[in-house]
């Protein structure tokens, strides 16, 4: 009966790791690439930044063209009857001179550059979300795995303490400790149900969903990368790809080409006129012809626009190199925390993790011979629950680690 009794409850001991079904495809939620896929497609946040792009590429379409002709009526009355009164219908078109079309148009573009930069920008935002909030999804629906076995454990811990109290070998003591270990896991199981719950919430608002659409379970985690990631080479790719970069870089070309545009404000542009001229007295239908330049009288607009022009170049290139600053601060402190999380979780699975395992195991054999209490086997277990717990939690650590990197530079890494 006492061996019994130990046997059912390493029965229920030993066994620690579930299986969790894999598989290459699946529906949403299974996997984090469909979700980012779907949160590309659907998420307003995006929409709104592809709204942005196509209004300042709009806006760049028309940026070279000519401002619209103006036509006038002149009208020239005279008492003297030797001369003929006539009206003069006249078109006027302005013609900028000096590049300053071109210059605009270089500014717009570069303003659709510095949109498209942003919608980057809040795509590789809401893809890390979304590798983050997946993680989180995973993770606690392994987190309540392992509690269901602390639940299941403390049920056969109780069972065999009183199986063991039946044979005048143990105190109702143990079984009373059984029974607080079953209820600390339905206390822990409640709460595990409500983060997973907030998690798939998060998800689905992600993607543009609503908050208690369906998800898949989820099915595996990202892969990490086989190496260490080289901090310089990340910076690197950083510099080449990373959308803040490419739209601060992009704003420093807008602002230089409208400083060249301030500085030739100094320069007249051309207007050019003509219409036909129609006189009082049934006379044919003349052509008046017109020619002017503005006169850039220097009242203080051209050099305040100079000015403005310059400080916007200057704020633009400082913004640059802030980004830049932030992004390397970034990237180290991303592949820090990558680089000592994977070194957390190999302690764990390398030596932590048996060492508990094989503390439990002599634990459990002597409580199934009947030597030592309940205190000890659940303490045991306890430890070897606590570093699977550790080790999910140095996982979510790996998976917020690698979603910042590959955001900082711009893609998969």
């Amino acid at each position: 009966m006492r061996l019994g009794a130990g046997g059912m409850l390493a029965a229920g001991l030993i066994a620690c790791t579930p299986a969790f079904a894999q598989s290459a495809d699946g529906p949403l939620g299974a996997t984090v690439d469909g979700l980012i896929a779907a949160g590309r497609q659907l998420s307003p946040t995006l929409r709104a930044a592809s709204l942005e792009t196509a209004e300042a590429a709009a806006k760049a379409e028309g940026a070279g063209a000519l401002d619209d002709p103006t036509v006038s009526d002149s009208y020239q009355y005279y008492k003297d009857p030797g001369v003929f009164s006539a009206h003069t219908v006249t078109i006027t078109q302005s013609f900028p001179l000096w590049g300053k079309r071109d210059l605009r148009r270089e500014a717009a573009l570069a303003d659709v550059d510095a949109a498209r930069g942003q919608e980057r920008a809040a795509q590789d935002a809401l893809d890390e979300k979304i590798k983050i909030a997946f993680a989180q999804y995973y993770l606690t629906g392994r987190e309540i795995a392992v509690n269901r076995e602390v639940g299941d454990l403390g049920r056969r811990m109780r069972e065999a303490a009183s199986a063991r109290y039946g044979q005048g070998g143990g105190d109702q003591t143990s079984i009373i400790r059984g029974q607080g270990e079953e209820t600390a896991a339905k206390t822990e199981a409640a709460r595990l149900e409500g983060e997973r719950d907030a998690a798939r919430a998060r998800l689905n608002a992600l993607v543009g969903r609503r908050g208690d659409a369906t998800l898949a379970e989820p099915q595996r985690l990202r892969p990490m990368p086989a190496g260490e990631p080289v901090l310089a080479v990340l910076v690197d790719r950083a510099t080449a790809s990373n959308p803040t970069l490419s739209m601060n870089n992009a704003a420093i070309t807008a602002a230089r080409s409208r400083s060249s545009l301030a500085d030739k404000a100094w320069y007249p542009d051309l207007t050019i006129g003509g219409g036909p001229l129609i006189q009082t007295n049934d006379r044919p239908v003349g052509f008046a012809a017109t020619i002017g330049f503005n006169i850039p009288i220097p009242w203080g607009r051209e050099a305040s626009g100079q000015h403005a022009a310059a400080a916007q170049l200057g704020a633009s290139q400082m913004r640059y190199e802030a980004a830049m600053q932030e992004v390397e601060g970034a990237l180290g402190e991303a592949v820090a925390r990558l680089h000592a999380s994977r070194a957390t979780e190999a302690l764990l699975q390398r030596e932590a993790m048996p060492q508990a395992r094989a503390t439990f195991q002599t634990v459990l054999a002597n409580y199934s011979q009947g030597k030592g209490d309940l205190t000890a086997a659940i303490a045991a277990e306890h430890q070897m629950h606590e570093v699977d717990l550790r080790q999910l939690q140095a996982q979510l650590d790996e998976q917020m680690a690698l979603a910042a990197i590959e955001r900082l530079i711009g893609g998969d890494l």
